[in-house]
């Protein structure tokens, strides 16, 4: 009987730290019940297909543009995921043109251009990635903002600036001021780094032709 009793809390235990490691996968499976239904919230950014190869994301080498301007790769690093759990390389984004934007619930002009991102991410689907990375910000309060805008491109989290510090002195800008918007092309190099007013639709649309070759459809 007493062995019972002990064992007991026992079981408590591994069952709270099974759950507390399933709790801490992103979401990507459809709801029970609902096969063709599409999870809701930010997801993560997917690997990049094989044969890619590793041109970008992996170096500080950089490459010239047409008009004679460097093009950075991207830091080497990796990221949380925001739904938590996973790390994640941004060499994954090597393959396919890529907008990167730095936010966080506490900028004003973020929180105005974030539905035009989405609508971006959203219509630029297979043609173009688009990834949100939270930035020195507390989990809740950009998770508000989240669920308000109805965002569901991948989400990165950033909570020291890591990426913003090792980004800037590439492309000569202070990334910690936020928003910022980054341009990735194919093979990981920073094509534009973008700061100024918020974005709107059109802005976005523009930049995306000019500095990655992608026409997003209307």
């Amino acid at each position: 009987m007493t062995m019972r009793t002990a064992t007991r809390p026992l079981a408590g235990l591994l069952t709270g730290i099974l759950l507390a490691l399933a709790g801490c996968t992103a979401n990507t499976t459809a709801p029970s019940g609902d096969p063709g239904a599409i999870p809701s919230g930010p997801r993560c950014i997917e690997p990049a297909p094989t044969g890619t190869g590793s041109t970008g994301g992996t170096g500080s080498a950089s490459a010239a543009a047409p008009d004679g301007k460097s093009r950075p790769a991207l830091p080497a690093m990796a990221l949380q995921c925001f739904n938590g759990g996973r790390w994640t390389s941004l060499s994954d984004l090597v393959g396919t043109p890529t907008i990167i934007n730095l936010w966080a619930s506490y900028c004003e002009p973020c929180r105005t251009e974030l539905p035009a991102i989405q609508r971006v991410a959203t219509a630029g689907a297979g043609e173009i990635h688009v990834v949100g990375i939270v930035t020195r910000d507390r989990t809740e309060a950009a998770r508000s903002v989240i669920d308000a805008k109805g965002l569901t491109f991948p989400m990165l989290e950033d909570k020291g600036q890591q990426f913003a510090i090792a980004t800037g002195p590439l492309v000569d800008k202070a990334l910690v001021s936020l928003p910022a918007t980054l341009f990735v092309t194919a093979d990981g190099r920073i094509a534009y780094a973008y700061q100024g007013p918020a974005l709107d639709e059109s802005k976005l649309r523009d930049l995306t032709s000019q500095y990655l070759g992608v026409t997003v459809p209307a």
